[in-house]
């Protein structure tokens, strides 16, 4: 039965994460607490595997550790998580779009000062501001779409 199990190192290999994301995901509960070998190590049955394997398609597609985690409990629970799944992926749908058309707000803003500020640099000048009047000559611009 031993040759099954994973030792840390072992798992975070085949999985493709550090060592430290697995203890990480041992305290958040998304990974349960591995059995302990006579000398202490950490060893992991093969479901652990395909957890964080799960874990990791799932982060890739947005969503969070704590979705995940909720996903995993309804699971746990015996419940199915695909309605879950699919109404978490509707938000974050919901929520992309919204990014995509503030990022495309930020693109035509700045394609529209970008040639003005090439046009003043192309000559030796004086910066009139305390920064760079380029920028600080500008209305405010929305910034949402960079994440500040």
């Amino acid at each position: 039965m031993a040759e099954s199990l994973f030792k840390v190192g072992e798992l975070a290999e085949r999985a493709g994460v550090g060592v430290q994301t697995l203890h990480y995901y041992e305290r958040l509960g998304l990974l349960p607490k591995p059995d302990r070998s006579a000398s202490n190590y950490r060893l992991y049955r093969p479901e652990a595997l395909r957890r964080v394997q799960f874990i990791k398609k799932a982060q890739a597609l947005g969503f969070t550790l704590e979705e995940i985690k909720a996903i995993l409990g309804l699971r746990e629970q015996g419940r199915a998580p695909c309605r879950c799944v699919a109404d978490v992926g509707k938000k974050h749908l919901q929520e992309l779009d919204a990014s995509i058309a503030a990022l495309q707000e930020f693109r035509r803003e700045l394609a529209a000062v970008v040639p003005k500020w090439e046009k003043e640099t192309s000559r030796q000048r004086k910066c009139a501001g305390e920064f760079c009047d380029l920028i600080e000559g500008l209305p405010q611009i929305a910034t949402d779409a960079q994440g500040f």
